[in-house]
């Protein structure tokens, strides 16, 4: 004889596997195929040197925890590369000439962090911070 109290349970137990199987899919779908990985911490950061001088010597911190100068470098420059969290980034660029302005930015994740601008002859401009 069929007991209408055990079916709906047996019912509302295949409702609720049905709705879990739907949920994990979904949150596997959303945390490992679509979204970025939640687990990647890395920064993008890109250095950017603009201006109305001529040519500039920049010196920053590469990415790989070194320092890179370059001299008479013409405007304008940017470099990019993936750094972790609180990482130390700089970038110090001086004017070679009698004349004109710089602009240096630190961008992370493509929004600025810092910015400075000097003008003038052999001036120096340079932003610094821990992501």
């Amino acid at each position: 004889m069929y007991n209408m109290r055990e079916g709906w349970k047996v019912r509302r137990l295949e409702g609720w596997k049905n709705f879990m199987k739907i949920l994990f899919s979904v949150l596997f779908l959303c945390l490992f195929a679509a979204c970025s990985n939640p687990f990647d911490t890395s920064i993008d950061v890109r250095y950017e040197v603009v201006g109305s001088a001529e040519t500039v010597n920049i010196t920053f911190e590469n990415g790989s925890g070194g320092v890179s100068q370059m001299a008479d470098i013409a405007l304008p420059w940017s470099h990019s590369f993936s750094a972790d969290p609180d990482d130390y980034v700089y970038l110090y660029a001086q004017n070679q000439g009698e004349s004109g302005s710089i602009t240096v930015t630190i961008y992370k994740d493509g929004d600025v962090f810092k910015r400075a601008t000097s003008e003038g002859a052999y001036v120096v401009a340079s932003v610094s911070g821990n992501l």
